[in-house]
């Protein structure tokens, strides 16, 4: 049973939106919405490359579609089966946030573990409507509240170039 898992919140920017990744689970892996997410493997030599793994296999995201990485955004732990609610060994799920290039093509049928349904890029208010977990809703949080904060800094940061 892995130990260690990421979440990877994906994020575009679009004129002056942000939009996030969010994937529907099959109705026979839950039937949820959440970002892409899984665990470390043997290939795998940091958080880092479970992330692009996860988002190539799970997203068609790729190293070149990605702009910015924002790491360890939020941690927690899960020490229930997400679908029968039995206790289980805890598992650490660390949460890093993923810009990607506004037109970045996503496909979920590359996947040869079929997980998701479907995907969509949704607002960050629509995202906390249909997002299931807490934990996938604090994680959120706090990346919006990053991405705000970073871009009211590139704002301020232009406007004294301009002077």
């Amino acid at each position: 049973m892995r130990k260690i898992q990421l979440e990877c919140i994906v994020y575009r920017k679009r004129g002056n939106k942000i939009e996030f990744l969010l994937m529907k689970r099959v109705p026979e892996k839950g039937g949820f919405w959440q970002p892409p997410c899984g665990g470390m493997e043997n290939g795998d030599k940091s958080l880092k490359d479970t992330a692009f793994r996860e988002l190539s296999e799970e997203a068609s995201i790729s190293k070149k579609d990605i702009l910015q990485i924002i790491k360890n955004v939020y941690y927690f732990e899960i020490n229930k089966h997400y679908i029968t609610g039995e206790p289980i060994p805890t598992i650490k799920e660390v949460v890093f946030g993923f810009e990607v290039k506004p037109d970045t093509k996503i496909s979920i049928n590359k996947n040869i573990d079929t997980e998701h349904e479907k995907f969509k890029w949704v607002s960050f208010n629509e995202a906390m409507k249909i997002l299931k977990w807490n934990n996938n809703k604090e994680a959120l949080k706090k990346l919006n509240c990053l991405v705000k904060k970073t871009e009211i800094k590139n704002e301020m940061r232009n406007m004294q170039e301009k002077d």
